[in-house]
């Protein structure tokens, strides 16, 4: 591997941490020269764009560590097999708030010093706006956190500004949704929030055992 000496000062730190783990891992010479082989090209393509293999890899060690776990192979399969439909990731995220605020809605209306209590549609509007909240911070940032290719990977102040974007939207839908009359967004009583808690459960829960949908919450391994 000639073209060890044309990386530069830190890209050969990388090269020669993730050297020293594949040793502490077991393998051997005729493994490592393979594997780093697989990576060298694409390290010295990109740091002539400014991206450093940490950049592209992560953590040196980390990376190498990867391929001494036989479990990283079943874990992508596992993750691979999950029902990644948009529509189907909204809904199951959104059906898990409708369970959790209508709960809370529920349990705070046995008591009589309770402030919190949303209107029907306030509450729909809350658990759904937020599912799609997951779903875009799902899409934007979590699918891309464990890419191969870290290049991929949005920068510290991107994936901030998303969040941010994200959060501020789902503020203001919610916030758009209680200047609704009063006299058509009902308030949730305690009972029937507890039933709609329980309900939203069910069918978050048939639908996971029928469709074994990907939860957008979960950490993306192997994406």
């Amino acid at each position: 591997m000639n073209n060890l000496t044309e990386l530069t000062k830190k890209n050969q730190e990388f090269v020669h941490i993730a050297t020293n783990q594949l040793i502490k891992d077991g393998k051997n010479d005729t493994e490592i020269k393979e594997i780093l082989e697989t990576i060298i090209p694409t390290i010295l393509e990109n740091q002539k764009k400014g991206y450093t293999a940490r950049h592209l890899y992560g953590a040196p060690t980390a990376w190498a560590a990867g391929f001494s776990k036989p479990a990283t192979a079943a874990n992508m399969a596992n993750q691979e097999a999950k029902n990644t439909n948009p529509w189907l990731m909204w809904l199951d995220t959104s059906l898990l708030f409708l369970a959790l605020f209508a709960g809370m809605n529920g349990i705070l209306g046995f008591f009589k010093q309770a402030t919190v209590n949303y209107g029907i549609i306030s509450l729909f509007v809350l658990a759904f706006a937020g599912g799609g909240a997951m779903y875009a911070t799902y899409y934007y940032i979590y699918r891309h956190m464990n890419a191969p290719d870290r290049s991929q990977v949005p920068s510290l102040w991107k994936r901030l500004g998303i969040l941010l974007v994200i959060s501020l939207g789902w503020v203001a839908i919610f916030s758009l949704s209680t200047l609704i009359p009063a006299s058509i967004n009902l308030a949730a009583p305690a009972i029937p929030a507890l039933i709609i808690a329980v309900v939203a459960f069910g069918i978050k829960f048939y639908l996971q055992r029928k469709y074994n949908i990907l939860n957008t919450m979960a950490p993306m391994n192997g994406r």
